[in-house]
């Protein structure tokens, strides 16, 4: 048996195509450059090869630079990332300056005494850069009349989630909010203090901030922070400016919908019922007022054979440019060059550009590698695939996540071990047949234990461990008057927070598309109920319900 596994293990491995610096040299500097680059330094090449490649690299960042310094050759680079990778109980034993500066960071220097930081900024003073933030780090009272504002503020947003909850949750009195809201920095101060949990005493401050003139997203939060300890007047106050600066249709529905929580006036619900943005808030209104959502298209005329399929990356890449670079009123131009049954997904993304932000793309090119799933996991995949990729195959992602469901390369080295369908190369995952059927194997142990599209989305983006954390930590979708909308906005992870409420409104159209119309209400509901939405939850619930009953 051990010796099939191995010989299984080998026959793979020489069958997964690898990268070569000619391949590399061939290729103008993109993200899809990269990738190639960053598989490339992962091979069995010297340090000439990897210093080769490494060298095109259009934006160097910590990966790279790790990877390349087990490679290269080059003195100055294995310092500086051995330098880099040190660890908090290795600090006080550096005994160059410079390397203790690139090993030095807030996360590291919170696990040292208060004396070794004092030494430590003695020693370095501002040769290198600014470490002051370690002798602020020194100080037992932030945010108070007998610290400094500015340092302390420094601090806060550079430190990490815990060390703010363990030194800066205090309440803050009116006099110092009133300084802080004149530095550069308040904004993320705002914005960090509202969405994590265990900042509670600070959010609490934060709701007696009244007036001021912020950005949208910070009147926006400031009018949580209000709504949240019943200051209403404060709330409506921020939540109307945030409405006002509002960036895009979905910021501005998403305060309308709060103002409408708060003072019920129906022309509110009626206007947002009526924005041609189809968001979650404005789903909720429609099904509030009995109102279709109708601005959508779901196929376009594709007479011809072939087309362009959008499943290379550098292809696609050229494309994009272009048609970023083109007009809306000339892009029926393009469009015309690429008819045919494979361009429906190249099309209709092209179409709905030309018609934004009245009609949205809604097409589902994909339907003959789906023929195995409900019409429910057939929407839920659908409703992913539409925000990670707009249904065009050839994407990379900053962080490498490839192809049609923006699987992450790990994830396809786990699912390739399991699935029948193996990859040879990581381009595989640009063919919609693998990106298809890896998501539906990914999606099973999502599925296993979330119910919900909102949890399952954020599962899908951020992880079901960040999932299973958010959930069990207490603190979100519970019953509450403003539930499950306020835990939806607070979500501290903003990515994932934002990504889930996309997800959502996606999955609420696809099922109406294919026949299985659902209630966005009873969604939103089934949050707040464990039982309906997570295995989680509903687990611990059932553990506390036995404990009990054995008391």
């Amino acid at each position: 048996m051990r010796y099939s596994f191995t010989l299984a293990v080998f026959l793979l491995l020489t069958t997964v195509h690898a990268v070569t610096i000619e391949e590399i040299n061939d290729k103008p500097s993109s993200r899809e450059k990269n990738f190639l680059i960053w598989q490339y330094l992962r091979q069995d090449i010297n340090a000439t090869q990897a210093s080769e490649a490494f060298y095109q690299v259009d934006t160097v960042n910590e990966r790279f630079l790790f990877d390349y310094a087990k490679k290269t050759d080059e003195a100055e680079i294995r310092y500086t990332a051995e330098c880099m990778q040190k660890i908090s109980t290795d600090l006080m034993n550096i005994q160059e300056d410079d390397c203790l500066y690139l090993a030095l960071s807030p996360i590291k220097a919170q696990h040292l005494q208060s004396y070794e930081r004092e030494l430590i900024a003695t020693r370095l003073g501002e040769r290198f850069g600014d470490v002051q933030w370690l002798r602020t780090m020194n100080h037992n009272s932030h945010f108070s009349p007998f610290s400094d504002a500015a340092s302390s503020l420094k601090l806060f947003l550079i430190s990490g989630t815990q060390y703010r909850a363990d030194h800066f949750n205090h309440t803050i009195d009116n006099e110092i909010l009133g300084q802080l809201t004149m530095l550069k920095g308040f904004n993320h101060f705002v914005y960090l203090s509202a969405t994590e949990q265990k900042l509670d005493k600070v959010q609490e401050s934060l709701g007696n901030v009244s007036g001021g003139v912020y950005d949208s997203q910070t009147h926006f939060y400031l009018g949580m922070n209000a709504l949240k300890f019943k200051r209403p007047d404060n709330a409506l106050f921020h939540l109307r400016e945030a409405r006002e600066k509002a960036l895009s249709p979905m910021e501005r529905d998403k305060t309308i919908f709060w103002l409408y929580r708060i003072t019920q006036e129906e022309t509110l619900l009626k206007e947002l019922a009526e924005s041609l943005d189809i968001n979650m808030y404005t789903l909720w209104a429609k099904e509030k007022l009995s109102m279709e959502t109708e601005n959508y298209f779901t196929t376009l005329p594709t007479p011809d054979k072939g087309g362009f399929k959008g499943d290379n990356p550098f292809e696609w890449n050229l494309l994009h440019k272009e048609l970023m670079e083109t007009p809306p009123e000339k892009l029926y131009e393009i469009v015309e060059r690429y008819d045919g049954e494979d361009s429906l997904a190249v099309q209709a993304y092209m179409i709905e550009r030309v018609y934004q932000p009245y009609i949205h793309n809604f097409t589902m090119p994909y339907d003959q590698y789906m023929t195995t799933l409900s019409t429910d996991k057939k929407a839920m995949l659908y409703a992913l695939m539409r925000q990670e990729t707009r249904m065009i195959p050839g994407l990379i992602s900053r962080s490498f996540a490839l192809g049609l469901m923006q699987i992450m390369p790990f994830n396809v080295d786990s699912i390739s071990k399991i699935h029948p369908m193996k990859v040879t190369s990581y381009y595989d995952m640009f063919n919609p047949q693998y990106g298809v059927a890896y998501s539906i194997e990914h999606m099973k142990h999502i599925e296993a234990t979330l119910y919900n599209p909102v949890l399952m989305a954020y599962a899908y983006n951020g992880g079901i461990g960040f999932t299973k954390r958010l959930l069990l930590s207490g603190g979100y979708f519970n019953v509450g008057e403003h539930e499950p909308f306020m835990s939806m906005e607070l979500v501290g992870n903003a990515e994932s927070r934002e990504y889930g409420k996309r997800v959502l409104a996606n999955y609420v159209i696809y099922k109406k598309i294919l026949g299985e119309s659902v209630s966005i209400a009873a969604i939103f509901d089934s949050l707040t109920q464990p039982s309906l939405s997570d295995y989680f939850r509903a687990e611990e619930l059932k553990k506390s319900l036995v404990l009990n009953q054995s008391e």
